[in-house]
């Protein structure tokens, strides 16, 4: 335990200019929450309230007060505070409601703020340890700056982005420049007792390392934290091979922990290139298909099953999926699609057939981008009708692997059922077949997060057989292994799945975490994949989140490579902003030029400028003296007199007595002639000159060097 701990008496605190300077910094911490809660007239007055509390607790610490007596005088203001806006909303002003709020507003951001402020700032006086509650205040306050940010909502803080954006300024390095600021400040809490110059010498110092940092940093990409509970990200990828799991990883497993894995993150934004409605109201954006039976779910498949999908990013050349899709069944919707999120594979708008690279206009922002030309179904469904599922070219390999599923007699017992109740006439259609189970599935099942049926042998088979309350890798794997008893060649689709209602107008379709989805695909002869998705009619969950059309429209300009996003009436205006060569290059000519003005000052010091009476330059001469002193460690301590100083250093230099007699004399004695002021001079000029020798005798040469290189250490000097 220190001094300070074991004796509550004595709270040395920090000296009265680092305070001020904290009080600064709190004030700046207590704006940023304050802000949009209180008045200005109550932000301003609170700010007062801070430094004047600042103030009070430096008096306090003077006047030796103990720590119980402070802590009770701040309950005492506390309460004062209290009871101040309490009279002040009952106080009778007449019908100016206005002035009764706005007057309570005040008492309480005053008194209050001040009570608060005395009592912490006593407390961090006496332990340091306190200290920390206050930088965490100073801490929260960058990160209030920073959380409407967070999880690429780059459209907010609304007043930062909107100003940055319509200037072509990225707001992320400036909400950056923000919290490094608020960090470098938070520092100055910790303070006690510092001399001016070194006060400044430091700060100086932690900004060039805070600028250096944020250099560094610059083009880090800061990633969000995301799942989709479908292991589509890599993230998910990367915590399933820490975790010792394999590829074939159970997709019916636990939920992902609440907090920020359940946040809502934009993960992707498409451009469509070509005006194009999605039958249905929904883009379906796909990653990966399942349809290998592994014994337990169903899996990816290894090469030569679903060569249709294009499992890897285009890199320099263009990559061509198998020709499954029958281009005259299906027209050609051309997207580029902009990854914001890093993911194992590409997820494309429906069944891509070709991926291409493109321009990256922001990597800090985009992990990915690329062209994608993708066939979409536009045969109506009645020309569907009559044909088969499984081509007869199919080989008996194709066959069985896309009518796998488990060895459970109840799947083919109950699509039976299903499908007994098929018109007649078209009892042997596949697709009515697929489209009976369809409905059923729809009209049974229960939508919910809340079963999910991982500790099950068959989860599919607890689901299906068992409450039917299941999400969509249920829905899709139950829909599939009854398509597959029927003979219909079906798999899972793993991706996102956009609603059109929930976004904008243009040609931009944002895809957000939230919307990961699992639904089954079939094979048609003839036709190709198709999309077969199951939608519940009864489910748990809220409504889905409107799309932020504000966000959309900003990523869908930035994705154009358009700056300000669409903020600014001529994009190709550029505002100027400096180079960080130019921002070096500047602070370095400040650096230099303040280095130069202080060895300038001290240079005016010893007399550079002669001056032309010799009664003036006698003080001058005593000044530098005493400079040198100063510079090689030996200052006059505050408060004492010049002729104690000389005797106290009679020891080293023994002339330094009489040099300080004869100021003494010339400062207290009659005025002299010309003459004899000459005579007295030039004697004092003798005697200084023995004093730097004696101290340079007794001096070290390595210590006189770095006095002369040193431009501040005359500021010591008194």
């Amino acid at each position: 335990m220190s001094a300070t701990q074991a004796n509550p008496k004595a709270l040395p605190g920090p000296s009265l200019f680092v305070a001020l300077m904290q009080g600064v910094v709190l004030c700046l911490a207590f704006s940023v929450f304050a802000y949009f809660l209180a008045t200005p007239q109550g932000l301003m007055v609170g700010c007062v309230s801070i430094m004047l509390a600042t103030l009070a607790s430096v008096a306090a610490s003077h006047l030796r007060l103990r720590l119980p007596l402070r802590l009770v005088l701040a309950g005492l203001v506390l309460l004062l505070g209290h009871g101040a806006q309490r009279w002040a909303l009952d106080a009778p002003l007449g019908a100016n409601v206005r002035a009764t709020l706005l007057l309570a507003d005040l008492l309480l951001s005053s008194v209050m703020v001040f009570g608060a402020v005395f009592a912490l700032r006593s407390l961090s006086a006496c332990w340091r340890l306190v200290s920390l509650l206050e930088m965490g205040f100073v801490i929260g306050a960058a990160a209030y700056i920073f959380a409407p940010h967070r999880n690429n909502q780059l459209n907010r803080p609304r007043f930062l982005s909107d100003w940055a954006f319509t200037r072509g300024l990225d707001p992320t390095q400036i909400l950056q420049g923000i919290g490094l600021t608020i960090a470098l400040l938070s520092v100055l809490l910790l303070l006690r007792r510092q001399p001016i110059i070194k006060f400044i010498l430091t700060w100086i110092a932690l900004l060039l390392l805070g600028l250096l940092l944020y250099w560094w940093r610059e083009e880090v990409r800061i990633e969000p934290v995301v799942s989709t509970q479908l292991g589509l990200t890599q993230q998910e990828q990367d915590k399933r091979s820490n975790d010792g799991q394999s590829d074939d990883e159970d997709p019916f497993g636990p939920p992902p922990p609440s907090g920020r894995d359940n946040d809502i993150v934009p993960i992707a934004i498409a451009i469509l290139r070509d005006d194009f409605e999605p039958p249905g109201g929904i883009f379906y954006f796909r990653q990966q298909v399942l349809s290998r039976y592994n014994g337990h779910h169903l899996v990816a498949a290894d090469a030569p099953f679903d060569g249709d999908v294009i499992r890897r990013f285009p890199s320099r050349e263009p990559i061509d999926a198998e020709p499954v899709q029958v281009p005259n069944a299906h027209i050609e919707v051309p997207t580029t699609t902009y990854l914001l999120v890093d993911h194992p594979q590409p997820i494309s708008l429906s069944m891509s057939v070709r991926l291409e690279p493109a321009r990256n206009p922001n990597p800090k922002l985009f992990v990915a981008a690329y062209e994608v030309l993708s066939r979409v179904l536009s045969m109506s469904p009645e020309r569907l009708l009559g044909r088969a599922s499984i081509p007869d070219s199919w080989t008996p390999a194709q066959r069985e692997h896309y009518l796998a599923l488990p060895d459970d007699p109840r799947y083919r017992a109950l699509s039976e059922i299903i499908v007994r109740d098929i018109d007649p006439r078209f009892a042997q259609e596949d697709l009515f077949k697929a489209l009976a189970i369809k409905r059923y599935l729809e009209k049974e099942g229960f939508y919910t997060l809340k079963e999910r049926h991982e500790s099950a042998e068959d989860p599919a088979a607890s689901f299906l057989f068992g409450s039917m309350r299941g999400y969509c890798v249920h829905f899709a794997h139950s829909a599939v292994y009854l398509l597959r008893s029927q003979g219909i060649a079906a798999r899972v689709a793993l991706g996102y799945a956009a609603d059109t209602q929930f976004r904008g107008a243009g040609s931009a379709v944002m895809i957000l975490s939230d919307r990961a989805h699992a639904w089954p695909e079939i094979h048609i002869d003839g036709v190709g994949w198709l999309t077969f998705d199951i939608y519940p009619e009864a489910s748990d969950e809220p409504p889905r989140r409107i799309i932020d059309q504000d966000l959309e429209s900003l990523l869908a300009e930035l994705a154009r490579d358009d700056k300000t996003g669409g903020r600014a009436a001529d994009p190709d205006s550029e505002w100027w902003t400096p180079t960080w060569g130019q921002v070096l290059l500047g602070l370095g000519l400040l650096l230099l030029s303040t280095v130069l003005a202080l060895f300038l000052a001290k240079g005016l010091r010893w007399g550079l400028l002669r001056l032309p009476a010799p009664w003036r330059r006698m003080p001058r001469l005593f000044m530098a003296t005493m400079d040198r002193l100063a510079e090689l460690g030996f200052v006059r301590e505050e408060g004492e007199a010049r002729e104690h100083f000389a005797t106290r250093m009679a020891s080293m230099s023994p002339s330094l007595p009489a040099l300080t007699g004869l100021l003494m004399e010339r400062a207290l004695g009659r005025p002299r002639p010309e003459e004899q002021a000459r005579e007295r001079l030039l004697r004092f000029m003798a005697l200084r000159r023995k004093v730097l020798q004696e101290v340079a005798r007794a001096v070290p040469w390595q210590r006189r060097w770095g006095a002369w290189l040193n431009p501040v250490a005359w500021w010591r000097s008194r």
